[in-house]
This record gives C-alpha cells, structure tokens and sequence, in this order.
C-alpha cells in the first residue's frame, strides 16, 4: 500500500461531492421546468485493499451513476387518467358551445321565438280582418324561420370545428410520435454506453404523458431504453421508427353507422397512413370529439331538423284546410325543401289577406271575421305528434297524430335541451372528477419526483461539508508529508 494512499482517497471524496454538488445545481436549476425528474448522485465505496489478515481498508469513493427518481407504476396511472380526461375535456368544451347556441332557458332563446309564432295566430283568431295582426304573423313567422337556420348553421359550424379540429390532433398525435422515436434512438445509443439518459428520458415522458391526452395506448419498454407506443396492439412508435395515422372520408356504403334522410356527413375515419387500415381509438381527446360529433351532435341537430319538419307540415296542413279573405282555401303557408330554403310563402307576403284565418262552413260561403283556423294552428303548440322511432326521414319523423300522438312541439324540444343539459352536466362533472383525480395523483408524482428547493438547500450543504472535510484531510495529510520528508531530515 503506497504511502501516498490517503491523497487518494481524499481526491476521491473530494470529486465525489463536488458532483453531488453539481447534481444538486442541476436539480435547482431545473425546479420549475416541466416534466423534469429529480436526480440524484449515487455514491459507492472503491474496491477495499487488504490491511491486515483480519481486515480490509478502504480505498474511497465513486459516483458510480445518476439517476432520476421515477415511479413507473405511478406514471402509468397518470396517462391511464390523461386518456379519459381528454375525452371528457373535448366534450365539455363543445357542449358548453352547443347549450349557447340554444340559449335555453333564456328570453333569446328559441323556445320564446316559437311562442312568440303561436301567440301571433292566437292574436290573429281574435282579429282576423285586421291588417296589423296580419302582418305581424308574417314578421314573426320570419323571425322564426330566421331562428332555425341560425340555430341550425350554428351548431353545424360547431360540427365543422370539431371535424378541424380531429385533423389538428391527427397532426399532433404524428408530431409527437416523430419526436418520440427521435429521442428512443438518442437514449438507446446512450444506454447502449451505459449511460443512463435522465433528461431524454423526462423529455420523452412528457411527450407521452402529452399523446396520452390525445389517444389512448400502451407501452413496452426494450432493454435499451426506447418505448414501444401500441394503438389498439399495432405500434405508432417502434424504437426510432413512427407510424403517421391519416385521415380517410367515411364511406357509407361500407360503414355501419345510422343512415338518415337527409344523409349525416359523418367525421372522417382515422387510419394507419401505411395501408389505410382503421385505427381502433377507446378513449382519448379525438375519440371524444368523434363521439359527440357523431352520436350527441347528430341527434341535437337532427332532432332540432325534425323539430322544424314536424311544425312546418302540420301548419301548412291546417292552413290548407282554411279559407282566406277574399273566400278562397288556404295555400302551404311554408315553402322549401330543405331548412336553408324555408321561407314563408311569397304569396302571402304580397298579400297578407291570404292567410287562411277561417275555417270554411258546410254550407254557405267563408265569413271573413272568423279565425277558427288560426285558432287550430294557435293550438298546434299543445297538439299531440307522433314520433316515428328509429332512424328515418327527418321530414317524416315528427307527425300531427291526435289519436296516437304521445308527445307535442313543445315537449319534444323541451326534451331535446333537457338531454343537451343531462350530457353538459356530465360531462362537466367527469372533467371535474377526472382533473381531481390527476390533481391527487400528479401530487403524489411531485412528491416523490418533484424538485425540493429546501432539500436540495439542505443536500448542498450536506455535500459542501463533506467536500470541505476531504479538503480538510488533504491539508493534514500535507503536513503529515511534510514532515515526513523535509523534518525527518534535521
């Protein structure tokens, strides 16, 4: 054993808190830095020497690797809960569009305009000669139709950006995938060194911890360090190589969702961009968004079309059945065949004495000051309607049926925002739940993960003494050297 053996040891204690120290900086220094994981300097007694026959000494000490400090099973909880909270983040968010569209219950909203269209025959059956009364009908009648094609063209603009916005995911679930198959062929030359990656790692797990949100997967780990990221078994990520998903039109000759009259423009499909085959998505921020597109926005908007087809049919039936000023029998009252082309008739436009306020008599002519059939389409708001169950033509779906009706105009859109309310309150509620749930779990993370600026205060001076002491022991040791070589001399 050389006589210059503790100098040694103390270069090694030395260096050893001296990177510790440098560890603690690069903790400090990386505090508020988003998916960063605390690492830490792990030390480890050098190979002992033999000192006598019953003992060993030892030689001193190495960091012999830095780690970050992670939880793997928590991580997994984490994206496991990021999967369902983007599904019912996306939902909220257009629902809470969708409820202002309707404005239900407010003074604005639609259900005050439909009142208001009844309340105007109901003024008319009271004076049916009178010109203002007339012209008032045909202005809110206006108003009516004006409130629909709004209603309608906005909540099919809502369709449009959720469809705008399944694209952008699609780009940003590719863009993430690219970037994570990047950093797995960064980390696997890395740890085939045997170096251990800390900052690539973290960066990669918030890259997943952000696709976690988009789209659901699992992963593998591979012994050198890169993810398998698998949609649905079939992998987006295979170590440096990404898989892009694309975009493909629904085809519905070969789909098998509900067909309708007039047809749904459902959202495009997701597929593998390689062969064109679907892609499997259970949960997941687009997931969410093709399930309110497809199946609540589609019923919203369809129920709201044959909402519109039911009271158009049956106030031009019943107008049809009465008799205008001049003695003549009532034309449609409503014209167009599709909800941007509804108008009211031009003809009772250029003249409001064709509205069919009166019901004809058996047997002598029309009289002009009654308005019994103003007052049978006043009462059109309570009348009984048929619902056809099913998926059918939206024009034929909601018929005036006094004998089998089982719901009326009014309960039917009443019910039709009820539903609207039911699916935001939940929706809301899930978000609610989902983002507690991640609050709690993503604390547990912090705890464990998350920089302590009062540790790493307390970790710096534990590491600063530590190194002054071995400077310490090298100073002592020079004078024990000096001694030894330049007094024993004398």
């Amino acid at each position: 054993m050389s006589t210059f053996f503790g100098l040694n040891i103390a270069r090694l204690g030395m260096q050893a808190q001296q990177k510790a120290l440098e560890v603690t900086a690069h903790n400090i220094a990386n505090a508020n830095t988003p998916g960063y994981s605390r690492q830490v300097a792990h030390m480890s007694p050098t190979s002992a020497q033999a000192y006598t026959q019953k003992g060993m000494l030892g030689s001193g000490v190495l960091v012999d690797q830095i780690t970050r400090i992670r939880d793997e099973f928590l991580e997994r909880q984490i994206r496991h809960e990021q999967h369902t909270l983007g599904q019912w983040e996306a939902r909220s968010t257009y629902l809470s569009q969708i409820e202002q569209i309707f404005l239900e219950p407010t003074e604005n909203g639609f259900n005050a305009v439909l009142s208001t269209f009844f309340d105007s025959w109901q003024e008319l059956s009271l004076n049916p000669e009178s010109s203002s009364a007339r012209t008032a009908l045909l202005e809110n009648a206006n108003l009516l139709l004006n409130a629909v094609k709004q209603t309608y063209n906005n909540l099919a603009t809502v369709r449009d950006d959720i469809t705008a916005n399944i694209e952008l995911k699609v780009q940003e679930v590719n863009s993430l995938a690219a970037q994570i198959s990047d950093l797995n062929q960064q980390i696997a030359g890395l740890t085939a060194g045997n170096n251990e990656p800390s900052d690539l790692l973290d960066r990669r797990d918030l890259l997943l911890e952000q696709l976690a949100q988009i789209i659901d997967f699992d992963i593998t780990t591979s012994v050198n360090g890169s993810v398998t990221v698998l949609v649905a078994g079939r992998p987006l990520v295979h170590e440096s190589i990404s898989y892009e998903l694309a975009l493909k039109p629904y085809d519905p000759t070969t789909g098998s969702k509900p067909l309708t009259n007039p047809p749904w423009n459902y959202a495009p499909e997701i597929v593998w961009a390689k062969d064109q085959r679907p892609a499997k998505l259970d949960n997941g921020e687009i997931y969410g968004l093709i399930q309110l597109r497809d199946d609540n926005l589609r019923q919203y908007m369809q129920d709201f079309e044959s909402l519109t087809w039911g009271l158009v049919k049956a106030v031009n039936a019943v107008h049809q059945e009465g008799w205008d000023l001049y003695g003549a029998a009532g034309p449609e009252f409503f014209t167009g065949d599709h909800l941007h082309t509804l108008q009211v008739n031009s003809e009772l436009i250029i003249d409001p004495g064709k509205i069919a306020a009166a019901l004809a008599p058996q047997t002598d002519g029309p009289t002009p000051g009654d308005g019994s059939n103003a007052v049978r389409i006043a009462q059109l708001r309570s009348a009984a309607f048929r619902l056809e169950s099913g998926e059918t033509d939206l024009k034929q779906r909601l018929l005036l049926d006094n004998n089998h009706g089982t719901t009326t105009i009014e309960y039917f859109y009443r019910d039709t925002i009820a539903r609207l309310g039911i699916d935001t309150q939940e929706s809301s509620r899930m978000t609610e739940n989902q983002n507690s749930l991640l609050e709690l779990l993503t604390n547990r993370r912090l705890a464990i993960s998350g920089v302590s600026l009062d540790e790493e205060m307390a970790n710096m001076v534990q590491f600063q003494l530590a190194y002054q002491a071995s400077a310490r022991f090298l100073v002592t040791l020079n004078e024990i050297y000096d001694t030894l070589i330049n007094r024993t001399v004398r």
